[in-house]
């Protein structure tokens, strides 16, 4: 996604960053930027989502305009960005490289843009090289480990990496006494990154991989692949897939050893179109979710009153919001105290706003208020510390999440950041 399916740090999402190496000629320059001749803005300054809107994966934009939204509704309430309203455009990637080229153009044609939050999927390899042109500072979402060690200076990535996630949910399972382990991922590349880190974590622990099995997507049945894992006899399958697709392999699990094979998954598994193709009782009954998890403190607490203001006290934030929040909030700052709508003085302040040494801050008014008394500030998210390495990625706590029969994800365990480092092989 952010409970906060804070996937939040976890982070969103939903679904993870599929991508090859960032090598596309940029020759695919943005046909036109945002840059004004002066530094400050006279009128309403603007940040753009880009993400999926259309499509099976229509959920991973919808949390990302959410999470902005009220990181939006926070800065406005708190005076702005250098004075001026905030205003949040959207464009439909549809998860398409293709696709993502005139979404991102049209993006970067607003007036005054001070940055973009997204994309997640395999479309920032066509992103990056408009965006990185047009020096547009980019948040991305998504865990993709190409990522890893990111040499873009103009790319941002606040949710941490698969790798983490892997290690989370491996971790995870053999707290829980499972032993023995199936992976099963569909053929995806976004799903192909989880098995080894999984694969790796789960065997430094003890463990052992009985079987790993790609399946293709969208197929009628699943029923030789699901009797060669149950034959392995696991004890735990670790899993990924689309929801059409879960909705077959959970259905003939069910027919031929009645689910008795626990399921572990990613944000993805916890994401609604997931959870409503298995339905909630199976959720609820076999499957948890690990994915990135709200911290607590003063940042979650703004984050939870400003949501419950702008979408509803009875509503829970879709996963991955928090991310997006905090992705909008850090770059509001960093254009605070760049004094400046040039995204090359905004990129670099990003570091200066978001990781030690300063004054920790938690909500945009009081970190706003900081900057104008002149103090050296380290803004801590809803999601998590934004504290960058130099690759320009962050780490953060995950956690374990049960679907409810009421239809909530329930939080049932933490995994902590020095968790995850200890168990990292």
């Amino acid at each position: 996604m952010n409970v906060n399916h804070g996937s939040t740090n976890g982070r969103a999402g939903a679904w993870r960053l599929l991508t090859g190496c960032v090598v596309a000629a940029f020759a695919l320059a943005a046909c036109g930027t945002s840059t004004t001749s002066s530094k400050l803005p006279t009128s309403a300054v603007t940040m753009g989502v880009l993400s999926c809107f259309t499509g099976t994966l229509a959920s991973l934009g919808q949390a990302m305009l959410q999470g902005s939204q009220v990181a939006q509704k926070a800065i406005n309430d708190g005076g702005g960005i250098l004075g001026q309203q905030l205003v949040i455009n959207h464009a439909d990637t549809q998860c398409d490289e293709a696709d993502a080229v005139p979404a991102v153009r049209q993006l970067l044609s607003g007036s005054n843009l001070v940055g973009i939050i997204g994309p997640e999927t395999q479309e920032i390899n066509a992103v990056a090289p408009i965006v990185t042109s047009a020096k547009v500072p980019t948040q991305f979402q998504g865990g993709s480990t190409l990522f890893d060690k990111n040499a873009n200076q103009f790319l941002w990535r606040d949710s941490p990496s698969d790798s983490q996630l892997g290690v989370a949910m491996a971790l995870y399972a053999y707290n829980k006494g499972y032993r023995n382990a199936a992976l099963v991922f569909y053929s995806d590349i976004a799903a192909q990154t989880f098995p080894p880190p999984i694969t790796n974590t789960f065997t430094k622990l003890g463990g052992k991989v009985v079987t790993s099995i790609t399946i293709a997507p969208d197929q009628t049945s699943y029923r030789t692949q699901v009797q060669q894992v149950i034959a392995t006899k696991p004890d735990v399958i670790f899993t990924q897939t689309d929801a059409a697709t879960a909705a077959v392999l959970f259905r003939n699990f069910q027919e031929l050893d009645n689910l008795a094979i626990p399921f572990v998954g990613t944000d993805v598994t916890g994401g609604s179109d997931y959870l409503k193709a298995i339905t909630n009782p199976v959720a609820h009954n076999h499957l948890i979710s690990v994915y990135g998890t709200s911290v607590s403190g003063q940042a979650t607490d703004e984050f939870n009153k400003d949501f419950a203001a702008l979408v509803g006290a009875n509503q829970q934030p879709l996963a991955n919001a928090n991310y997006a929040y905090d992705a909008v909030i850090s770059q509001a700052l960093a254009v605070d105290k760049a004094n400046s709508i040039s995204g090359t003085d905004i990129n670099g302040a990003m570091l200066s706003v978001t990781t030690p040494p300063g004054t920790q801050c938690f909500t945009y008014a009081a970190c706003l208020a900081l900057i104008k008394a002149g103090t050296k500030i380290n803004y801590d998210g809803a999601s998590g510390p934004l504290d960058y390495n130099s690759f320009h990625n962050v780490f953060g706590p995950y956690a374990a999440f049960q679907q409810s029969l009421a239809g909530a994800q329930v939080q049932v365990q933490v995994l902590s950041a020095a968790d995850l480092a200890k168990a990292t092989p």
